[in-house]
């Protein structure tokens, strides 16, 4: 299997923009209250799937220590998911890792707005004590649809640290979209496999394409609120649907490029399916076509 090393099979030429990256929803949220939880392992075991996006959101406690958030929910210290992050970079030279990275967002409830903080300075020190960005941060460049693999791999570094304001040293605002509608990702598992396919047609960048395959409980949709568990669960037996769709349109699959989800680390179905885009985009080294479909 080669999900911890899927990228040495990847020509040098591609463009990041045109990869197809399993990604994981809220990659942190593992150990959360059931509500919240939309992953069940840490970022290692993550990796190991073969996830090399992910969706990393911050808090800080009283006392000033960071940790990982998903509303109001709290889950692992921040320092642990780096120490991940160490160990993959120790382990696998040869995978390029995405890390969006930031303060959650404000969030309206009624009229109450509630606000999340982490500071940029102690994120910083976190960053350089563990992930070294002055060593490994891939930041020289202005547009992310002109980044090669190849370019990464040439400037010996090992991941894009995202973040749109650039709140941290050597992070980056890279263009991209994430595309979410209330009604489509609220529905229930049928219709959201069939309905979300369209956002292809409805919107476009020529940045990091981040398409999401799980679905939002929230009141006053279809699913209504209940945890992404029991979401996921039902969604599974659609998943297949979703990448079916993607491979018969010649230009949802010229499109994909994040496609990330729910419960990434159930099992390796959501994670094949995704790799297997790559052959079909022509992304794969052709002496290495067979053994990276025979690995999967």
């Amino acid at each position: 299997m080669i999900y911890n090393s899927w990228m040495k099979y990847i020509k040098d030429d591609v463009k990041l923009t045109s990869l197809v990256i399993p990604g994981a929803h809220n990659a942190g949220s593992y150990g959360m209250n059931k509500m919240a939880e939309c992953q069940k392992d840490g970022l290692y075991t993550q990796f190991n799937y073969g996830i090399r996006q992910f969706c990393l959101r911050l808090n800080t406690y009283r006392k000033g220590r960071i940790f990982l958030a998903h509303g109001i929910s709290r889950g692992d210290l921040f320092e642990n998911v780096l120490k991940d992050i160490e160990k993959i970079l120790n382990e696998n030279e040869s995978e390029i890792l995405l890390l969006d990275i930031r303060e959650y967002y404000d969030q309206k409830i009624g009229p109450i707005t509630l606000h999340y903080k982490a500071e940029p300075e102690a994120v910083d020190a976190l960053l350089k004590k563990y992930i070294s960005p002055e060593k490994y941060a891939y930041s020289d460049f202005d547009d992310i649809s002109e980044v090669t693999l190849g370019d990464i791999r040439k400037a010996g570094k090992r991941y894009i640290l995202i973040n749109d304001c650039e709140s941290y040293k050597y992070s980056k605002n890279c263009k991209q979209i994430l595309p979410w509608e209330k009604n489509v990702n609220g529905a229930k598992a049928k219709n959201f496999a069939k309905e979300t396919l369209r956002f292809f047609d409805d919107y476009q960048t020529d940045g990091l394409y981040w398409f999401q395959t799980q679905q939002t409980p929230n009141p006053g949709t279809e699913i209504g609120l209940t945890t992404p568990f029991k979401l996921d669960e039902d969604l599974r037996n659609y998943f297949p649907d979703i990448i079916e769709g993607i491979k018969k349109n010649p230009f949802y699959l010229e499109s994909a490029n994040i496609i990330a989800g729910d419960f990434m680390t159930k099992d390796y179905m959501k994670c094949k399916l995704i790799l297997e885009l790559n052959l079909l985009k022509g992304n794969v080294k052709e002496e290495l076509e067979e053994e990276y479909k025979d690995e999967l």
